[in-house]
């Protein structure tokens, strides 16, 4: 039996928060038997949630006489889903929103329907004389942007008020999608005419290759996708590769590829001439690292199934560049992957520095003298990015930083990510 927009939802976020399902995957795997309209109602109101869900929780008990813990997990969820409606869809009709929730109560928790029906009206009718958060600075930040308060305090002590403000409000606005042309097949003007003929608008930016989509995108009905001429990276990813700056006939290794995004780009820029060794921890990743290339015509990228945090004797001082795109937080990604802010607590810092400090070390060994060395992450937290590469550089003075940037996201577009490039002198 077909479910509705709504109920699926509903059921995704309370698949999502039971069994950790991925956002990404949630979004994909909810909107795809949907038709275009729904699915583009499905996609936000899911994602719209799960960015906004601290204080669509605030509101919601602001007019609950229960406490959320003792409302049942799946009557939660359909109360987020028509809040979200109520609060941020100004296109969908109250009534709507309302009466649509109190059918998937009938169906799903029948007792719950007067509940559901009595706390959606009260928000409805009060609308324009809503809670407000109240508390320190960054408690009102937490609940008003949806941020753990934990990582609203990092954020704040390490940009300050306003910057702070800037950051987590952009973490709750959708961002541009971006691809990057396959330099071995294809201009990034001609892939941009190319796209007008399965209805995808494209534009040039700053970043070689790099276009941005204006509107939805598709990529598994795109046949120019299918071809290899073009794939999926955020454009702040994309500048990773660049400031590695490969050249044909080079030996490089990516320590961390999967599923494959970089080392492609890399490869793409050494015009596939030369060896790309590309290691993952993961043995099923493997897999993608390879399908990746395939599909984008590449033939020079080796991948290996290999732990980073260890070096492996028989690269050491083989590779002219060595990237380490290391695991980390992904604060850089919530607006994104909004289960992030969620998933993390202050502990996985601390034991993601470890990782990252272990993983550079060894990637710091397969460097010839004179040959390049570039740490990247898509976190925005000094801890794992300038602290990191501080203490390397006082261990290893035989290593000199000639580039670093953090690009924000709310800045940029892209994701929020940080870039450092060093050369071994001697």
């Amino acid at each position: 039996m077909s479910i509705s927009p709504r109920q699926a939802v509903s059921d995704a976020l309370f698949n999502i928060e039971k069994n950790g399902e991925y956002s990404t995957k949630a979004v994909l795997d909810t909107g795809k038997n949907f038709e275009p309209r729904d699915r583009a109602f499905v996609n936000e109101a899911l994602l719209g949630v799960l960015r906004n869900k601290i204080y669509i929780d605030f509101i919601i008990q602001s007019f609950s006489k229960l406490k959320l813990k003792k409302i049942s997990p799946y009557v939660l969820q359909i109360l987020r889903t028509g809040t979200y409606q109520i609060l941020f869809m100004d296109k969908i009709p109250v009534s709507a929103a309302c009466n649509e929730a109190v059918k998937i109560a009938k169906k799903k928790a029948r007792n719950a329907k007067g509940f559901v029906n009595g706390i959606l009206r009260n928000i409805a009718r009060n609308i324009d004389n809503l809670p407000k958060p109240e508390g320190e600075i960054c408690q009102v930040m937490s609940v008003k942007y949806s941020c753990p308060l934990w990582l609203v305090e990092k954020i704040f002590n390490q940009f300050g008020r306003e910057k702070c403000e800037e950051i987590l409000s952009d973490s709750l606005k959708p961002h541009p999608t971006f691809i990057r042309a396959n330099s071995l097949k294809i201009t990034a003007d001609d892939l941009a005419d190319r796209l007008t003929s399965e209805n995808i608008i494209a534009e040039k930016t700053d970043v070689s290759q790099c276009l941005r989509i204006i509107g939805a995108i598709d990529v598994y009905g795109s046949e120019l996708y299918k071809n290899g001429y073009y794939t999926l990276q955020n454009i702040n990813s994309q500048r990773t590769a660049l400031v590695l700056e490969p050249k044909p006939n080079e030996t490089i290794i990516d320590v961390c590829s999967a599923p494959g995004g970089k080392t492609t780009h890399i490869a793409e820029l050494m015009e596939n001439q030369g060896r790309v060794v590309a290691f993952d921890i993961h043995k099923h990743k493997i897999s993608l690292i390879q399908k990746t290339a395939e599909r984008l015509g590449i033939s020079c990228v080796e991948a290996i199934c290999h732990n980073s945090e260890n070096t492996l004797d028989e690269y050491k001082e083989s590779a002219d560049r060595v990237l380490a795109d290391v695991p980390c937080s992904g604060i850089g990604v919530i607006h994104r992957k909004p289960d992030i802010k969620y998933n993390r607590c202050e502990e996985d810092i601390i034991a993601l520095t470890q990782i990252q400090a272990k993983i550079l070390n060894s990637a710091a060994k397969y460097v010839k003298v004179g040959g390049t060395l570039v740490y990247s992450t898509c976190t925005i937290l000094r801890e794992e990015n300038e602290d990191i590469v501080s203490r390397f550089l006082e261990e290893h003075k035989d290593f000199e930083k000639n580039f670093e940037n953090l690009y924000l996201a709310s800045d940029t577009e892209g994701s929020g990510f940080y870039i450092c490039r060093m050369v071994r002198k001697k």
